[in-house]
């Protein structure tokens, strides 16, 4: 149970499968030891329904995706459009209201919103993508949290509760939970204004794949052939570094594997559980031990048909009350079958999808039928997916800092460690915590490790 290669790369998410195909571009070997029995990572398709894809990870790419669309068309996997004709549904301190209703009566709320949106346009224009610990003012926005800044901004409660909702959206945390600066950066390396904010995930949803987001995982392993290993959870890694740099990866199932590299693709909380001889410095082991998972349980309602398109809405909700924050039409494109997808993102998820199954999914068509008519209380199949409780996940799409996170800590975020390189995709910056930022990630810590060897 011995392999040798170039490059070992840990963990077969897109990150390291970007990264094992850039590696054997350059004409050099890589392994692949994936823990897990799949490949895919955060990306995770299910059919329930014959001929059904349900995203329970991984579901969008935006317009300004660009290394996603190119990898998309060189592995022959097509894209339709999502699905966002029609009116928006809020429940915000109050009772259900259409998006033209809603908007005319909390008009100087709304406007008021824009004028904050507006200043954190402003500051995103200050970050330094590349170094944000170098940012003008990075001390000063390090310090504090979002939400405390965002309190301090004068708004009224349904404002305040719009940004909240939104923007939780984006972290999967409450805004309380990350510093101002983390804030700052996660707008700043998607490269869309703060508006974006107050619409779901904005640019970053407006496309989707054909027969799955798991295609493309799929379609880049084949292209890899035997070089994947699965089941094989990484324990240790033993490294030597300088002219004869050399590598040796012992996972718990006896496989071993020895390179001249390592492209560790995890998250970088998931990265601190290994194992590392000699070990890492105190600056790196220090920042895995603060960037957590952030916690997020998708729940699609599957219905005959999709009847909220009639009534002229979109699929979209917007609610304070939950159990889900927000909500999408999930259809697949041309079917006949009505998909509504409600996510449920920081707290929500840590509470209510602790909750058992069933009570849950109650809880979430009620939720659904408030908004979208008494059809929605009655969906044919309900199925949901929590992300905390995968063991080679541990939670969701993205990990967040804290205050004097980025100042103390972020320096040692993506930077190599003698034939460690880091791959994830938190460690982008591009937009970072997203398929994009995943490839981006795969592309530079190959790169990394090829210039080494070069």
């Amino acid at each position: 149970m011995e392999y040798e290669a170039d490059v070992i790369v840990v963990g077969a998410g897109l990150s390291g499968l970007i990264a094992a195909r850039e590696v054997g571009k350059a004409g050099y070997s890589a392994v692949i030891l994936e823990a897990n029995d799949r490949v895919g990572g955060r990306i995770l398709t299910e059919e329930v329904i014959a001929g059904m894809p349900l995203e329970l990870g991984a579901q969008w790419i935006g317009d300004t995706h660009h290394r996603m669309f190119t990898l998309a068309d060189e592995l022959g996997v097509e894209t339709f459009a999502q699905f966002e004709d029609g009116e928006t549904t809020y429940e915000i301190n109050g009772p259900v209201q259409r998006e033209e209703q809603f908007q005319r009566e909390n008009a100087d709320e709304l406007g008021e919103l824009t004028r904050v949106l507006a200043t954190i346009d402003e500051f995103c224009e200050q970050i330094n993508v590349e170094e944000p610990w170098l940012s003008q003012n990075a001390a000063e926005w390090d310090k504090i949290t979002a939400g405390a800044w965002l309190d301090a901004q004068g708004l009224g409660p349904t404002a305040r509760t719009m940004i909240e909702i939104c923007t939780v959206g984006i972290l999967a945390v409450p805004t309380h939970e990350v510093s101002f600066l983390d804030l700052l950066y996660n707008v700043a390396v998607c490269g869309v204004t703060a508006e974006l904010l107050a619409e779901s995930e904005g640019g970053a949803q407006t496309t989707r794949f054909v027969g799955g987001t798991s295609e493309i995982p799929k379609r880049l392993a084949a292209s890899l052939g035997d070089a994947i290993v699965l089941g094989a959870q990484v324990q240790t890694i033993e490294y030597k570094d300088g002219p004869t740099s050399s590598v040796k990866v012992i996972c718990r199932n006896g496989v071993v594997a020895h390179g001249r590299q390592v492209v560790v693709a995890l998250a970088p909380t998931l990265a601190g559980r290994i194992t590392y001889v000699p070990p890492l410095p105190g600056i790196r082991d220090q920042l895995t031990q603060r960037m957590p998972q952030a916690s997020a349980v998708k729940v699609f309602a599957i219905y005959d048909e999709p009847f909220w398109r009639a009534d002229g809405l979109n699929g979209q909700l917007i609610s304070d009350l939950g159990p889900a924050r927000m909500s999408n039409d999930s259809c697949i494109a041309d079917g006949d079958v009505g998909v509504i997808l409600a996510f449920l993102e920081g707290e929500q998820a840590r509470t209510f999808g602790r909750l058992p199954q069933d009570e849950l999914h109650r809880l979430v068509t009620e939720e659904l039928a408030r908004h979208f008519g008494p059809r929605a209380a009655k969906p044919e199949l309900v199925v949901s997916g929590e992300w905390a409780n995968r063991p080679f996940t541990r939670g969701c799409y993205n990990a967040n800092m804290g205050p004097y996170v980025w100042t103390n800590f972020g320096s040692a975020l993506a930077a190599p460690i003698g034939p460690i390189k880091w791959g994830a995709t938190e460690t982008a910056t591009s937009w970072s915590a997203y398929m994009e930022g995943a490839v981006q990630a795969g592309q530079r810590a190959a790169s990394e490790a090829i210039d080494a060897m070069s």
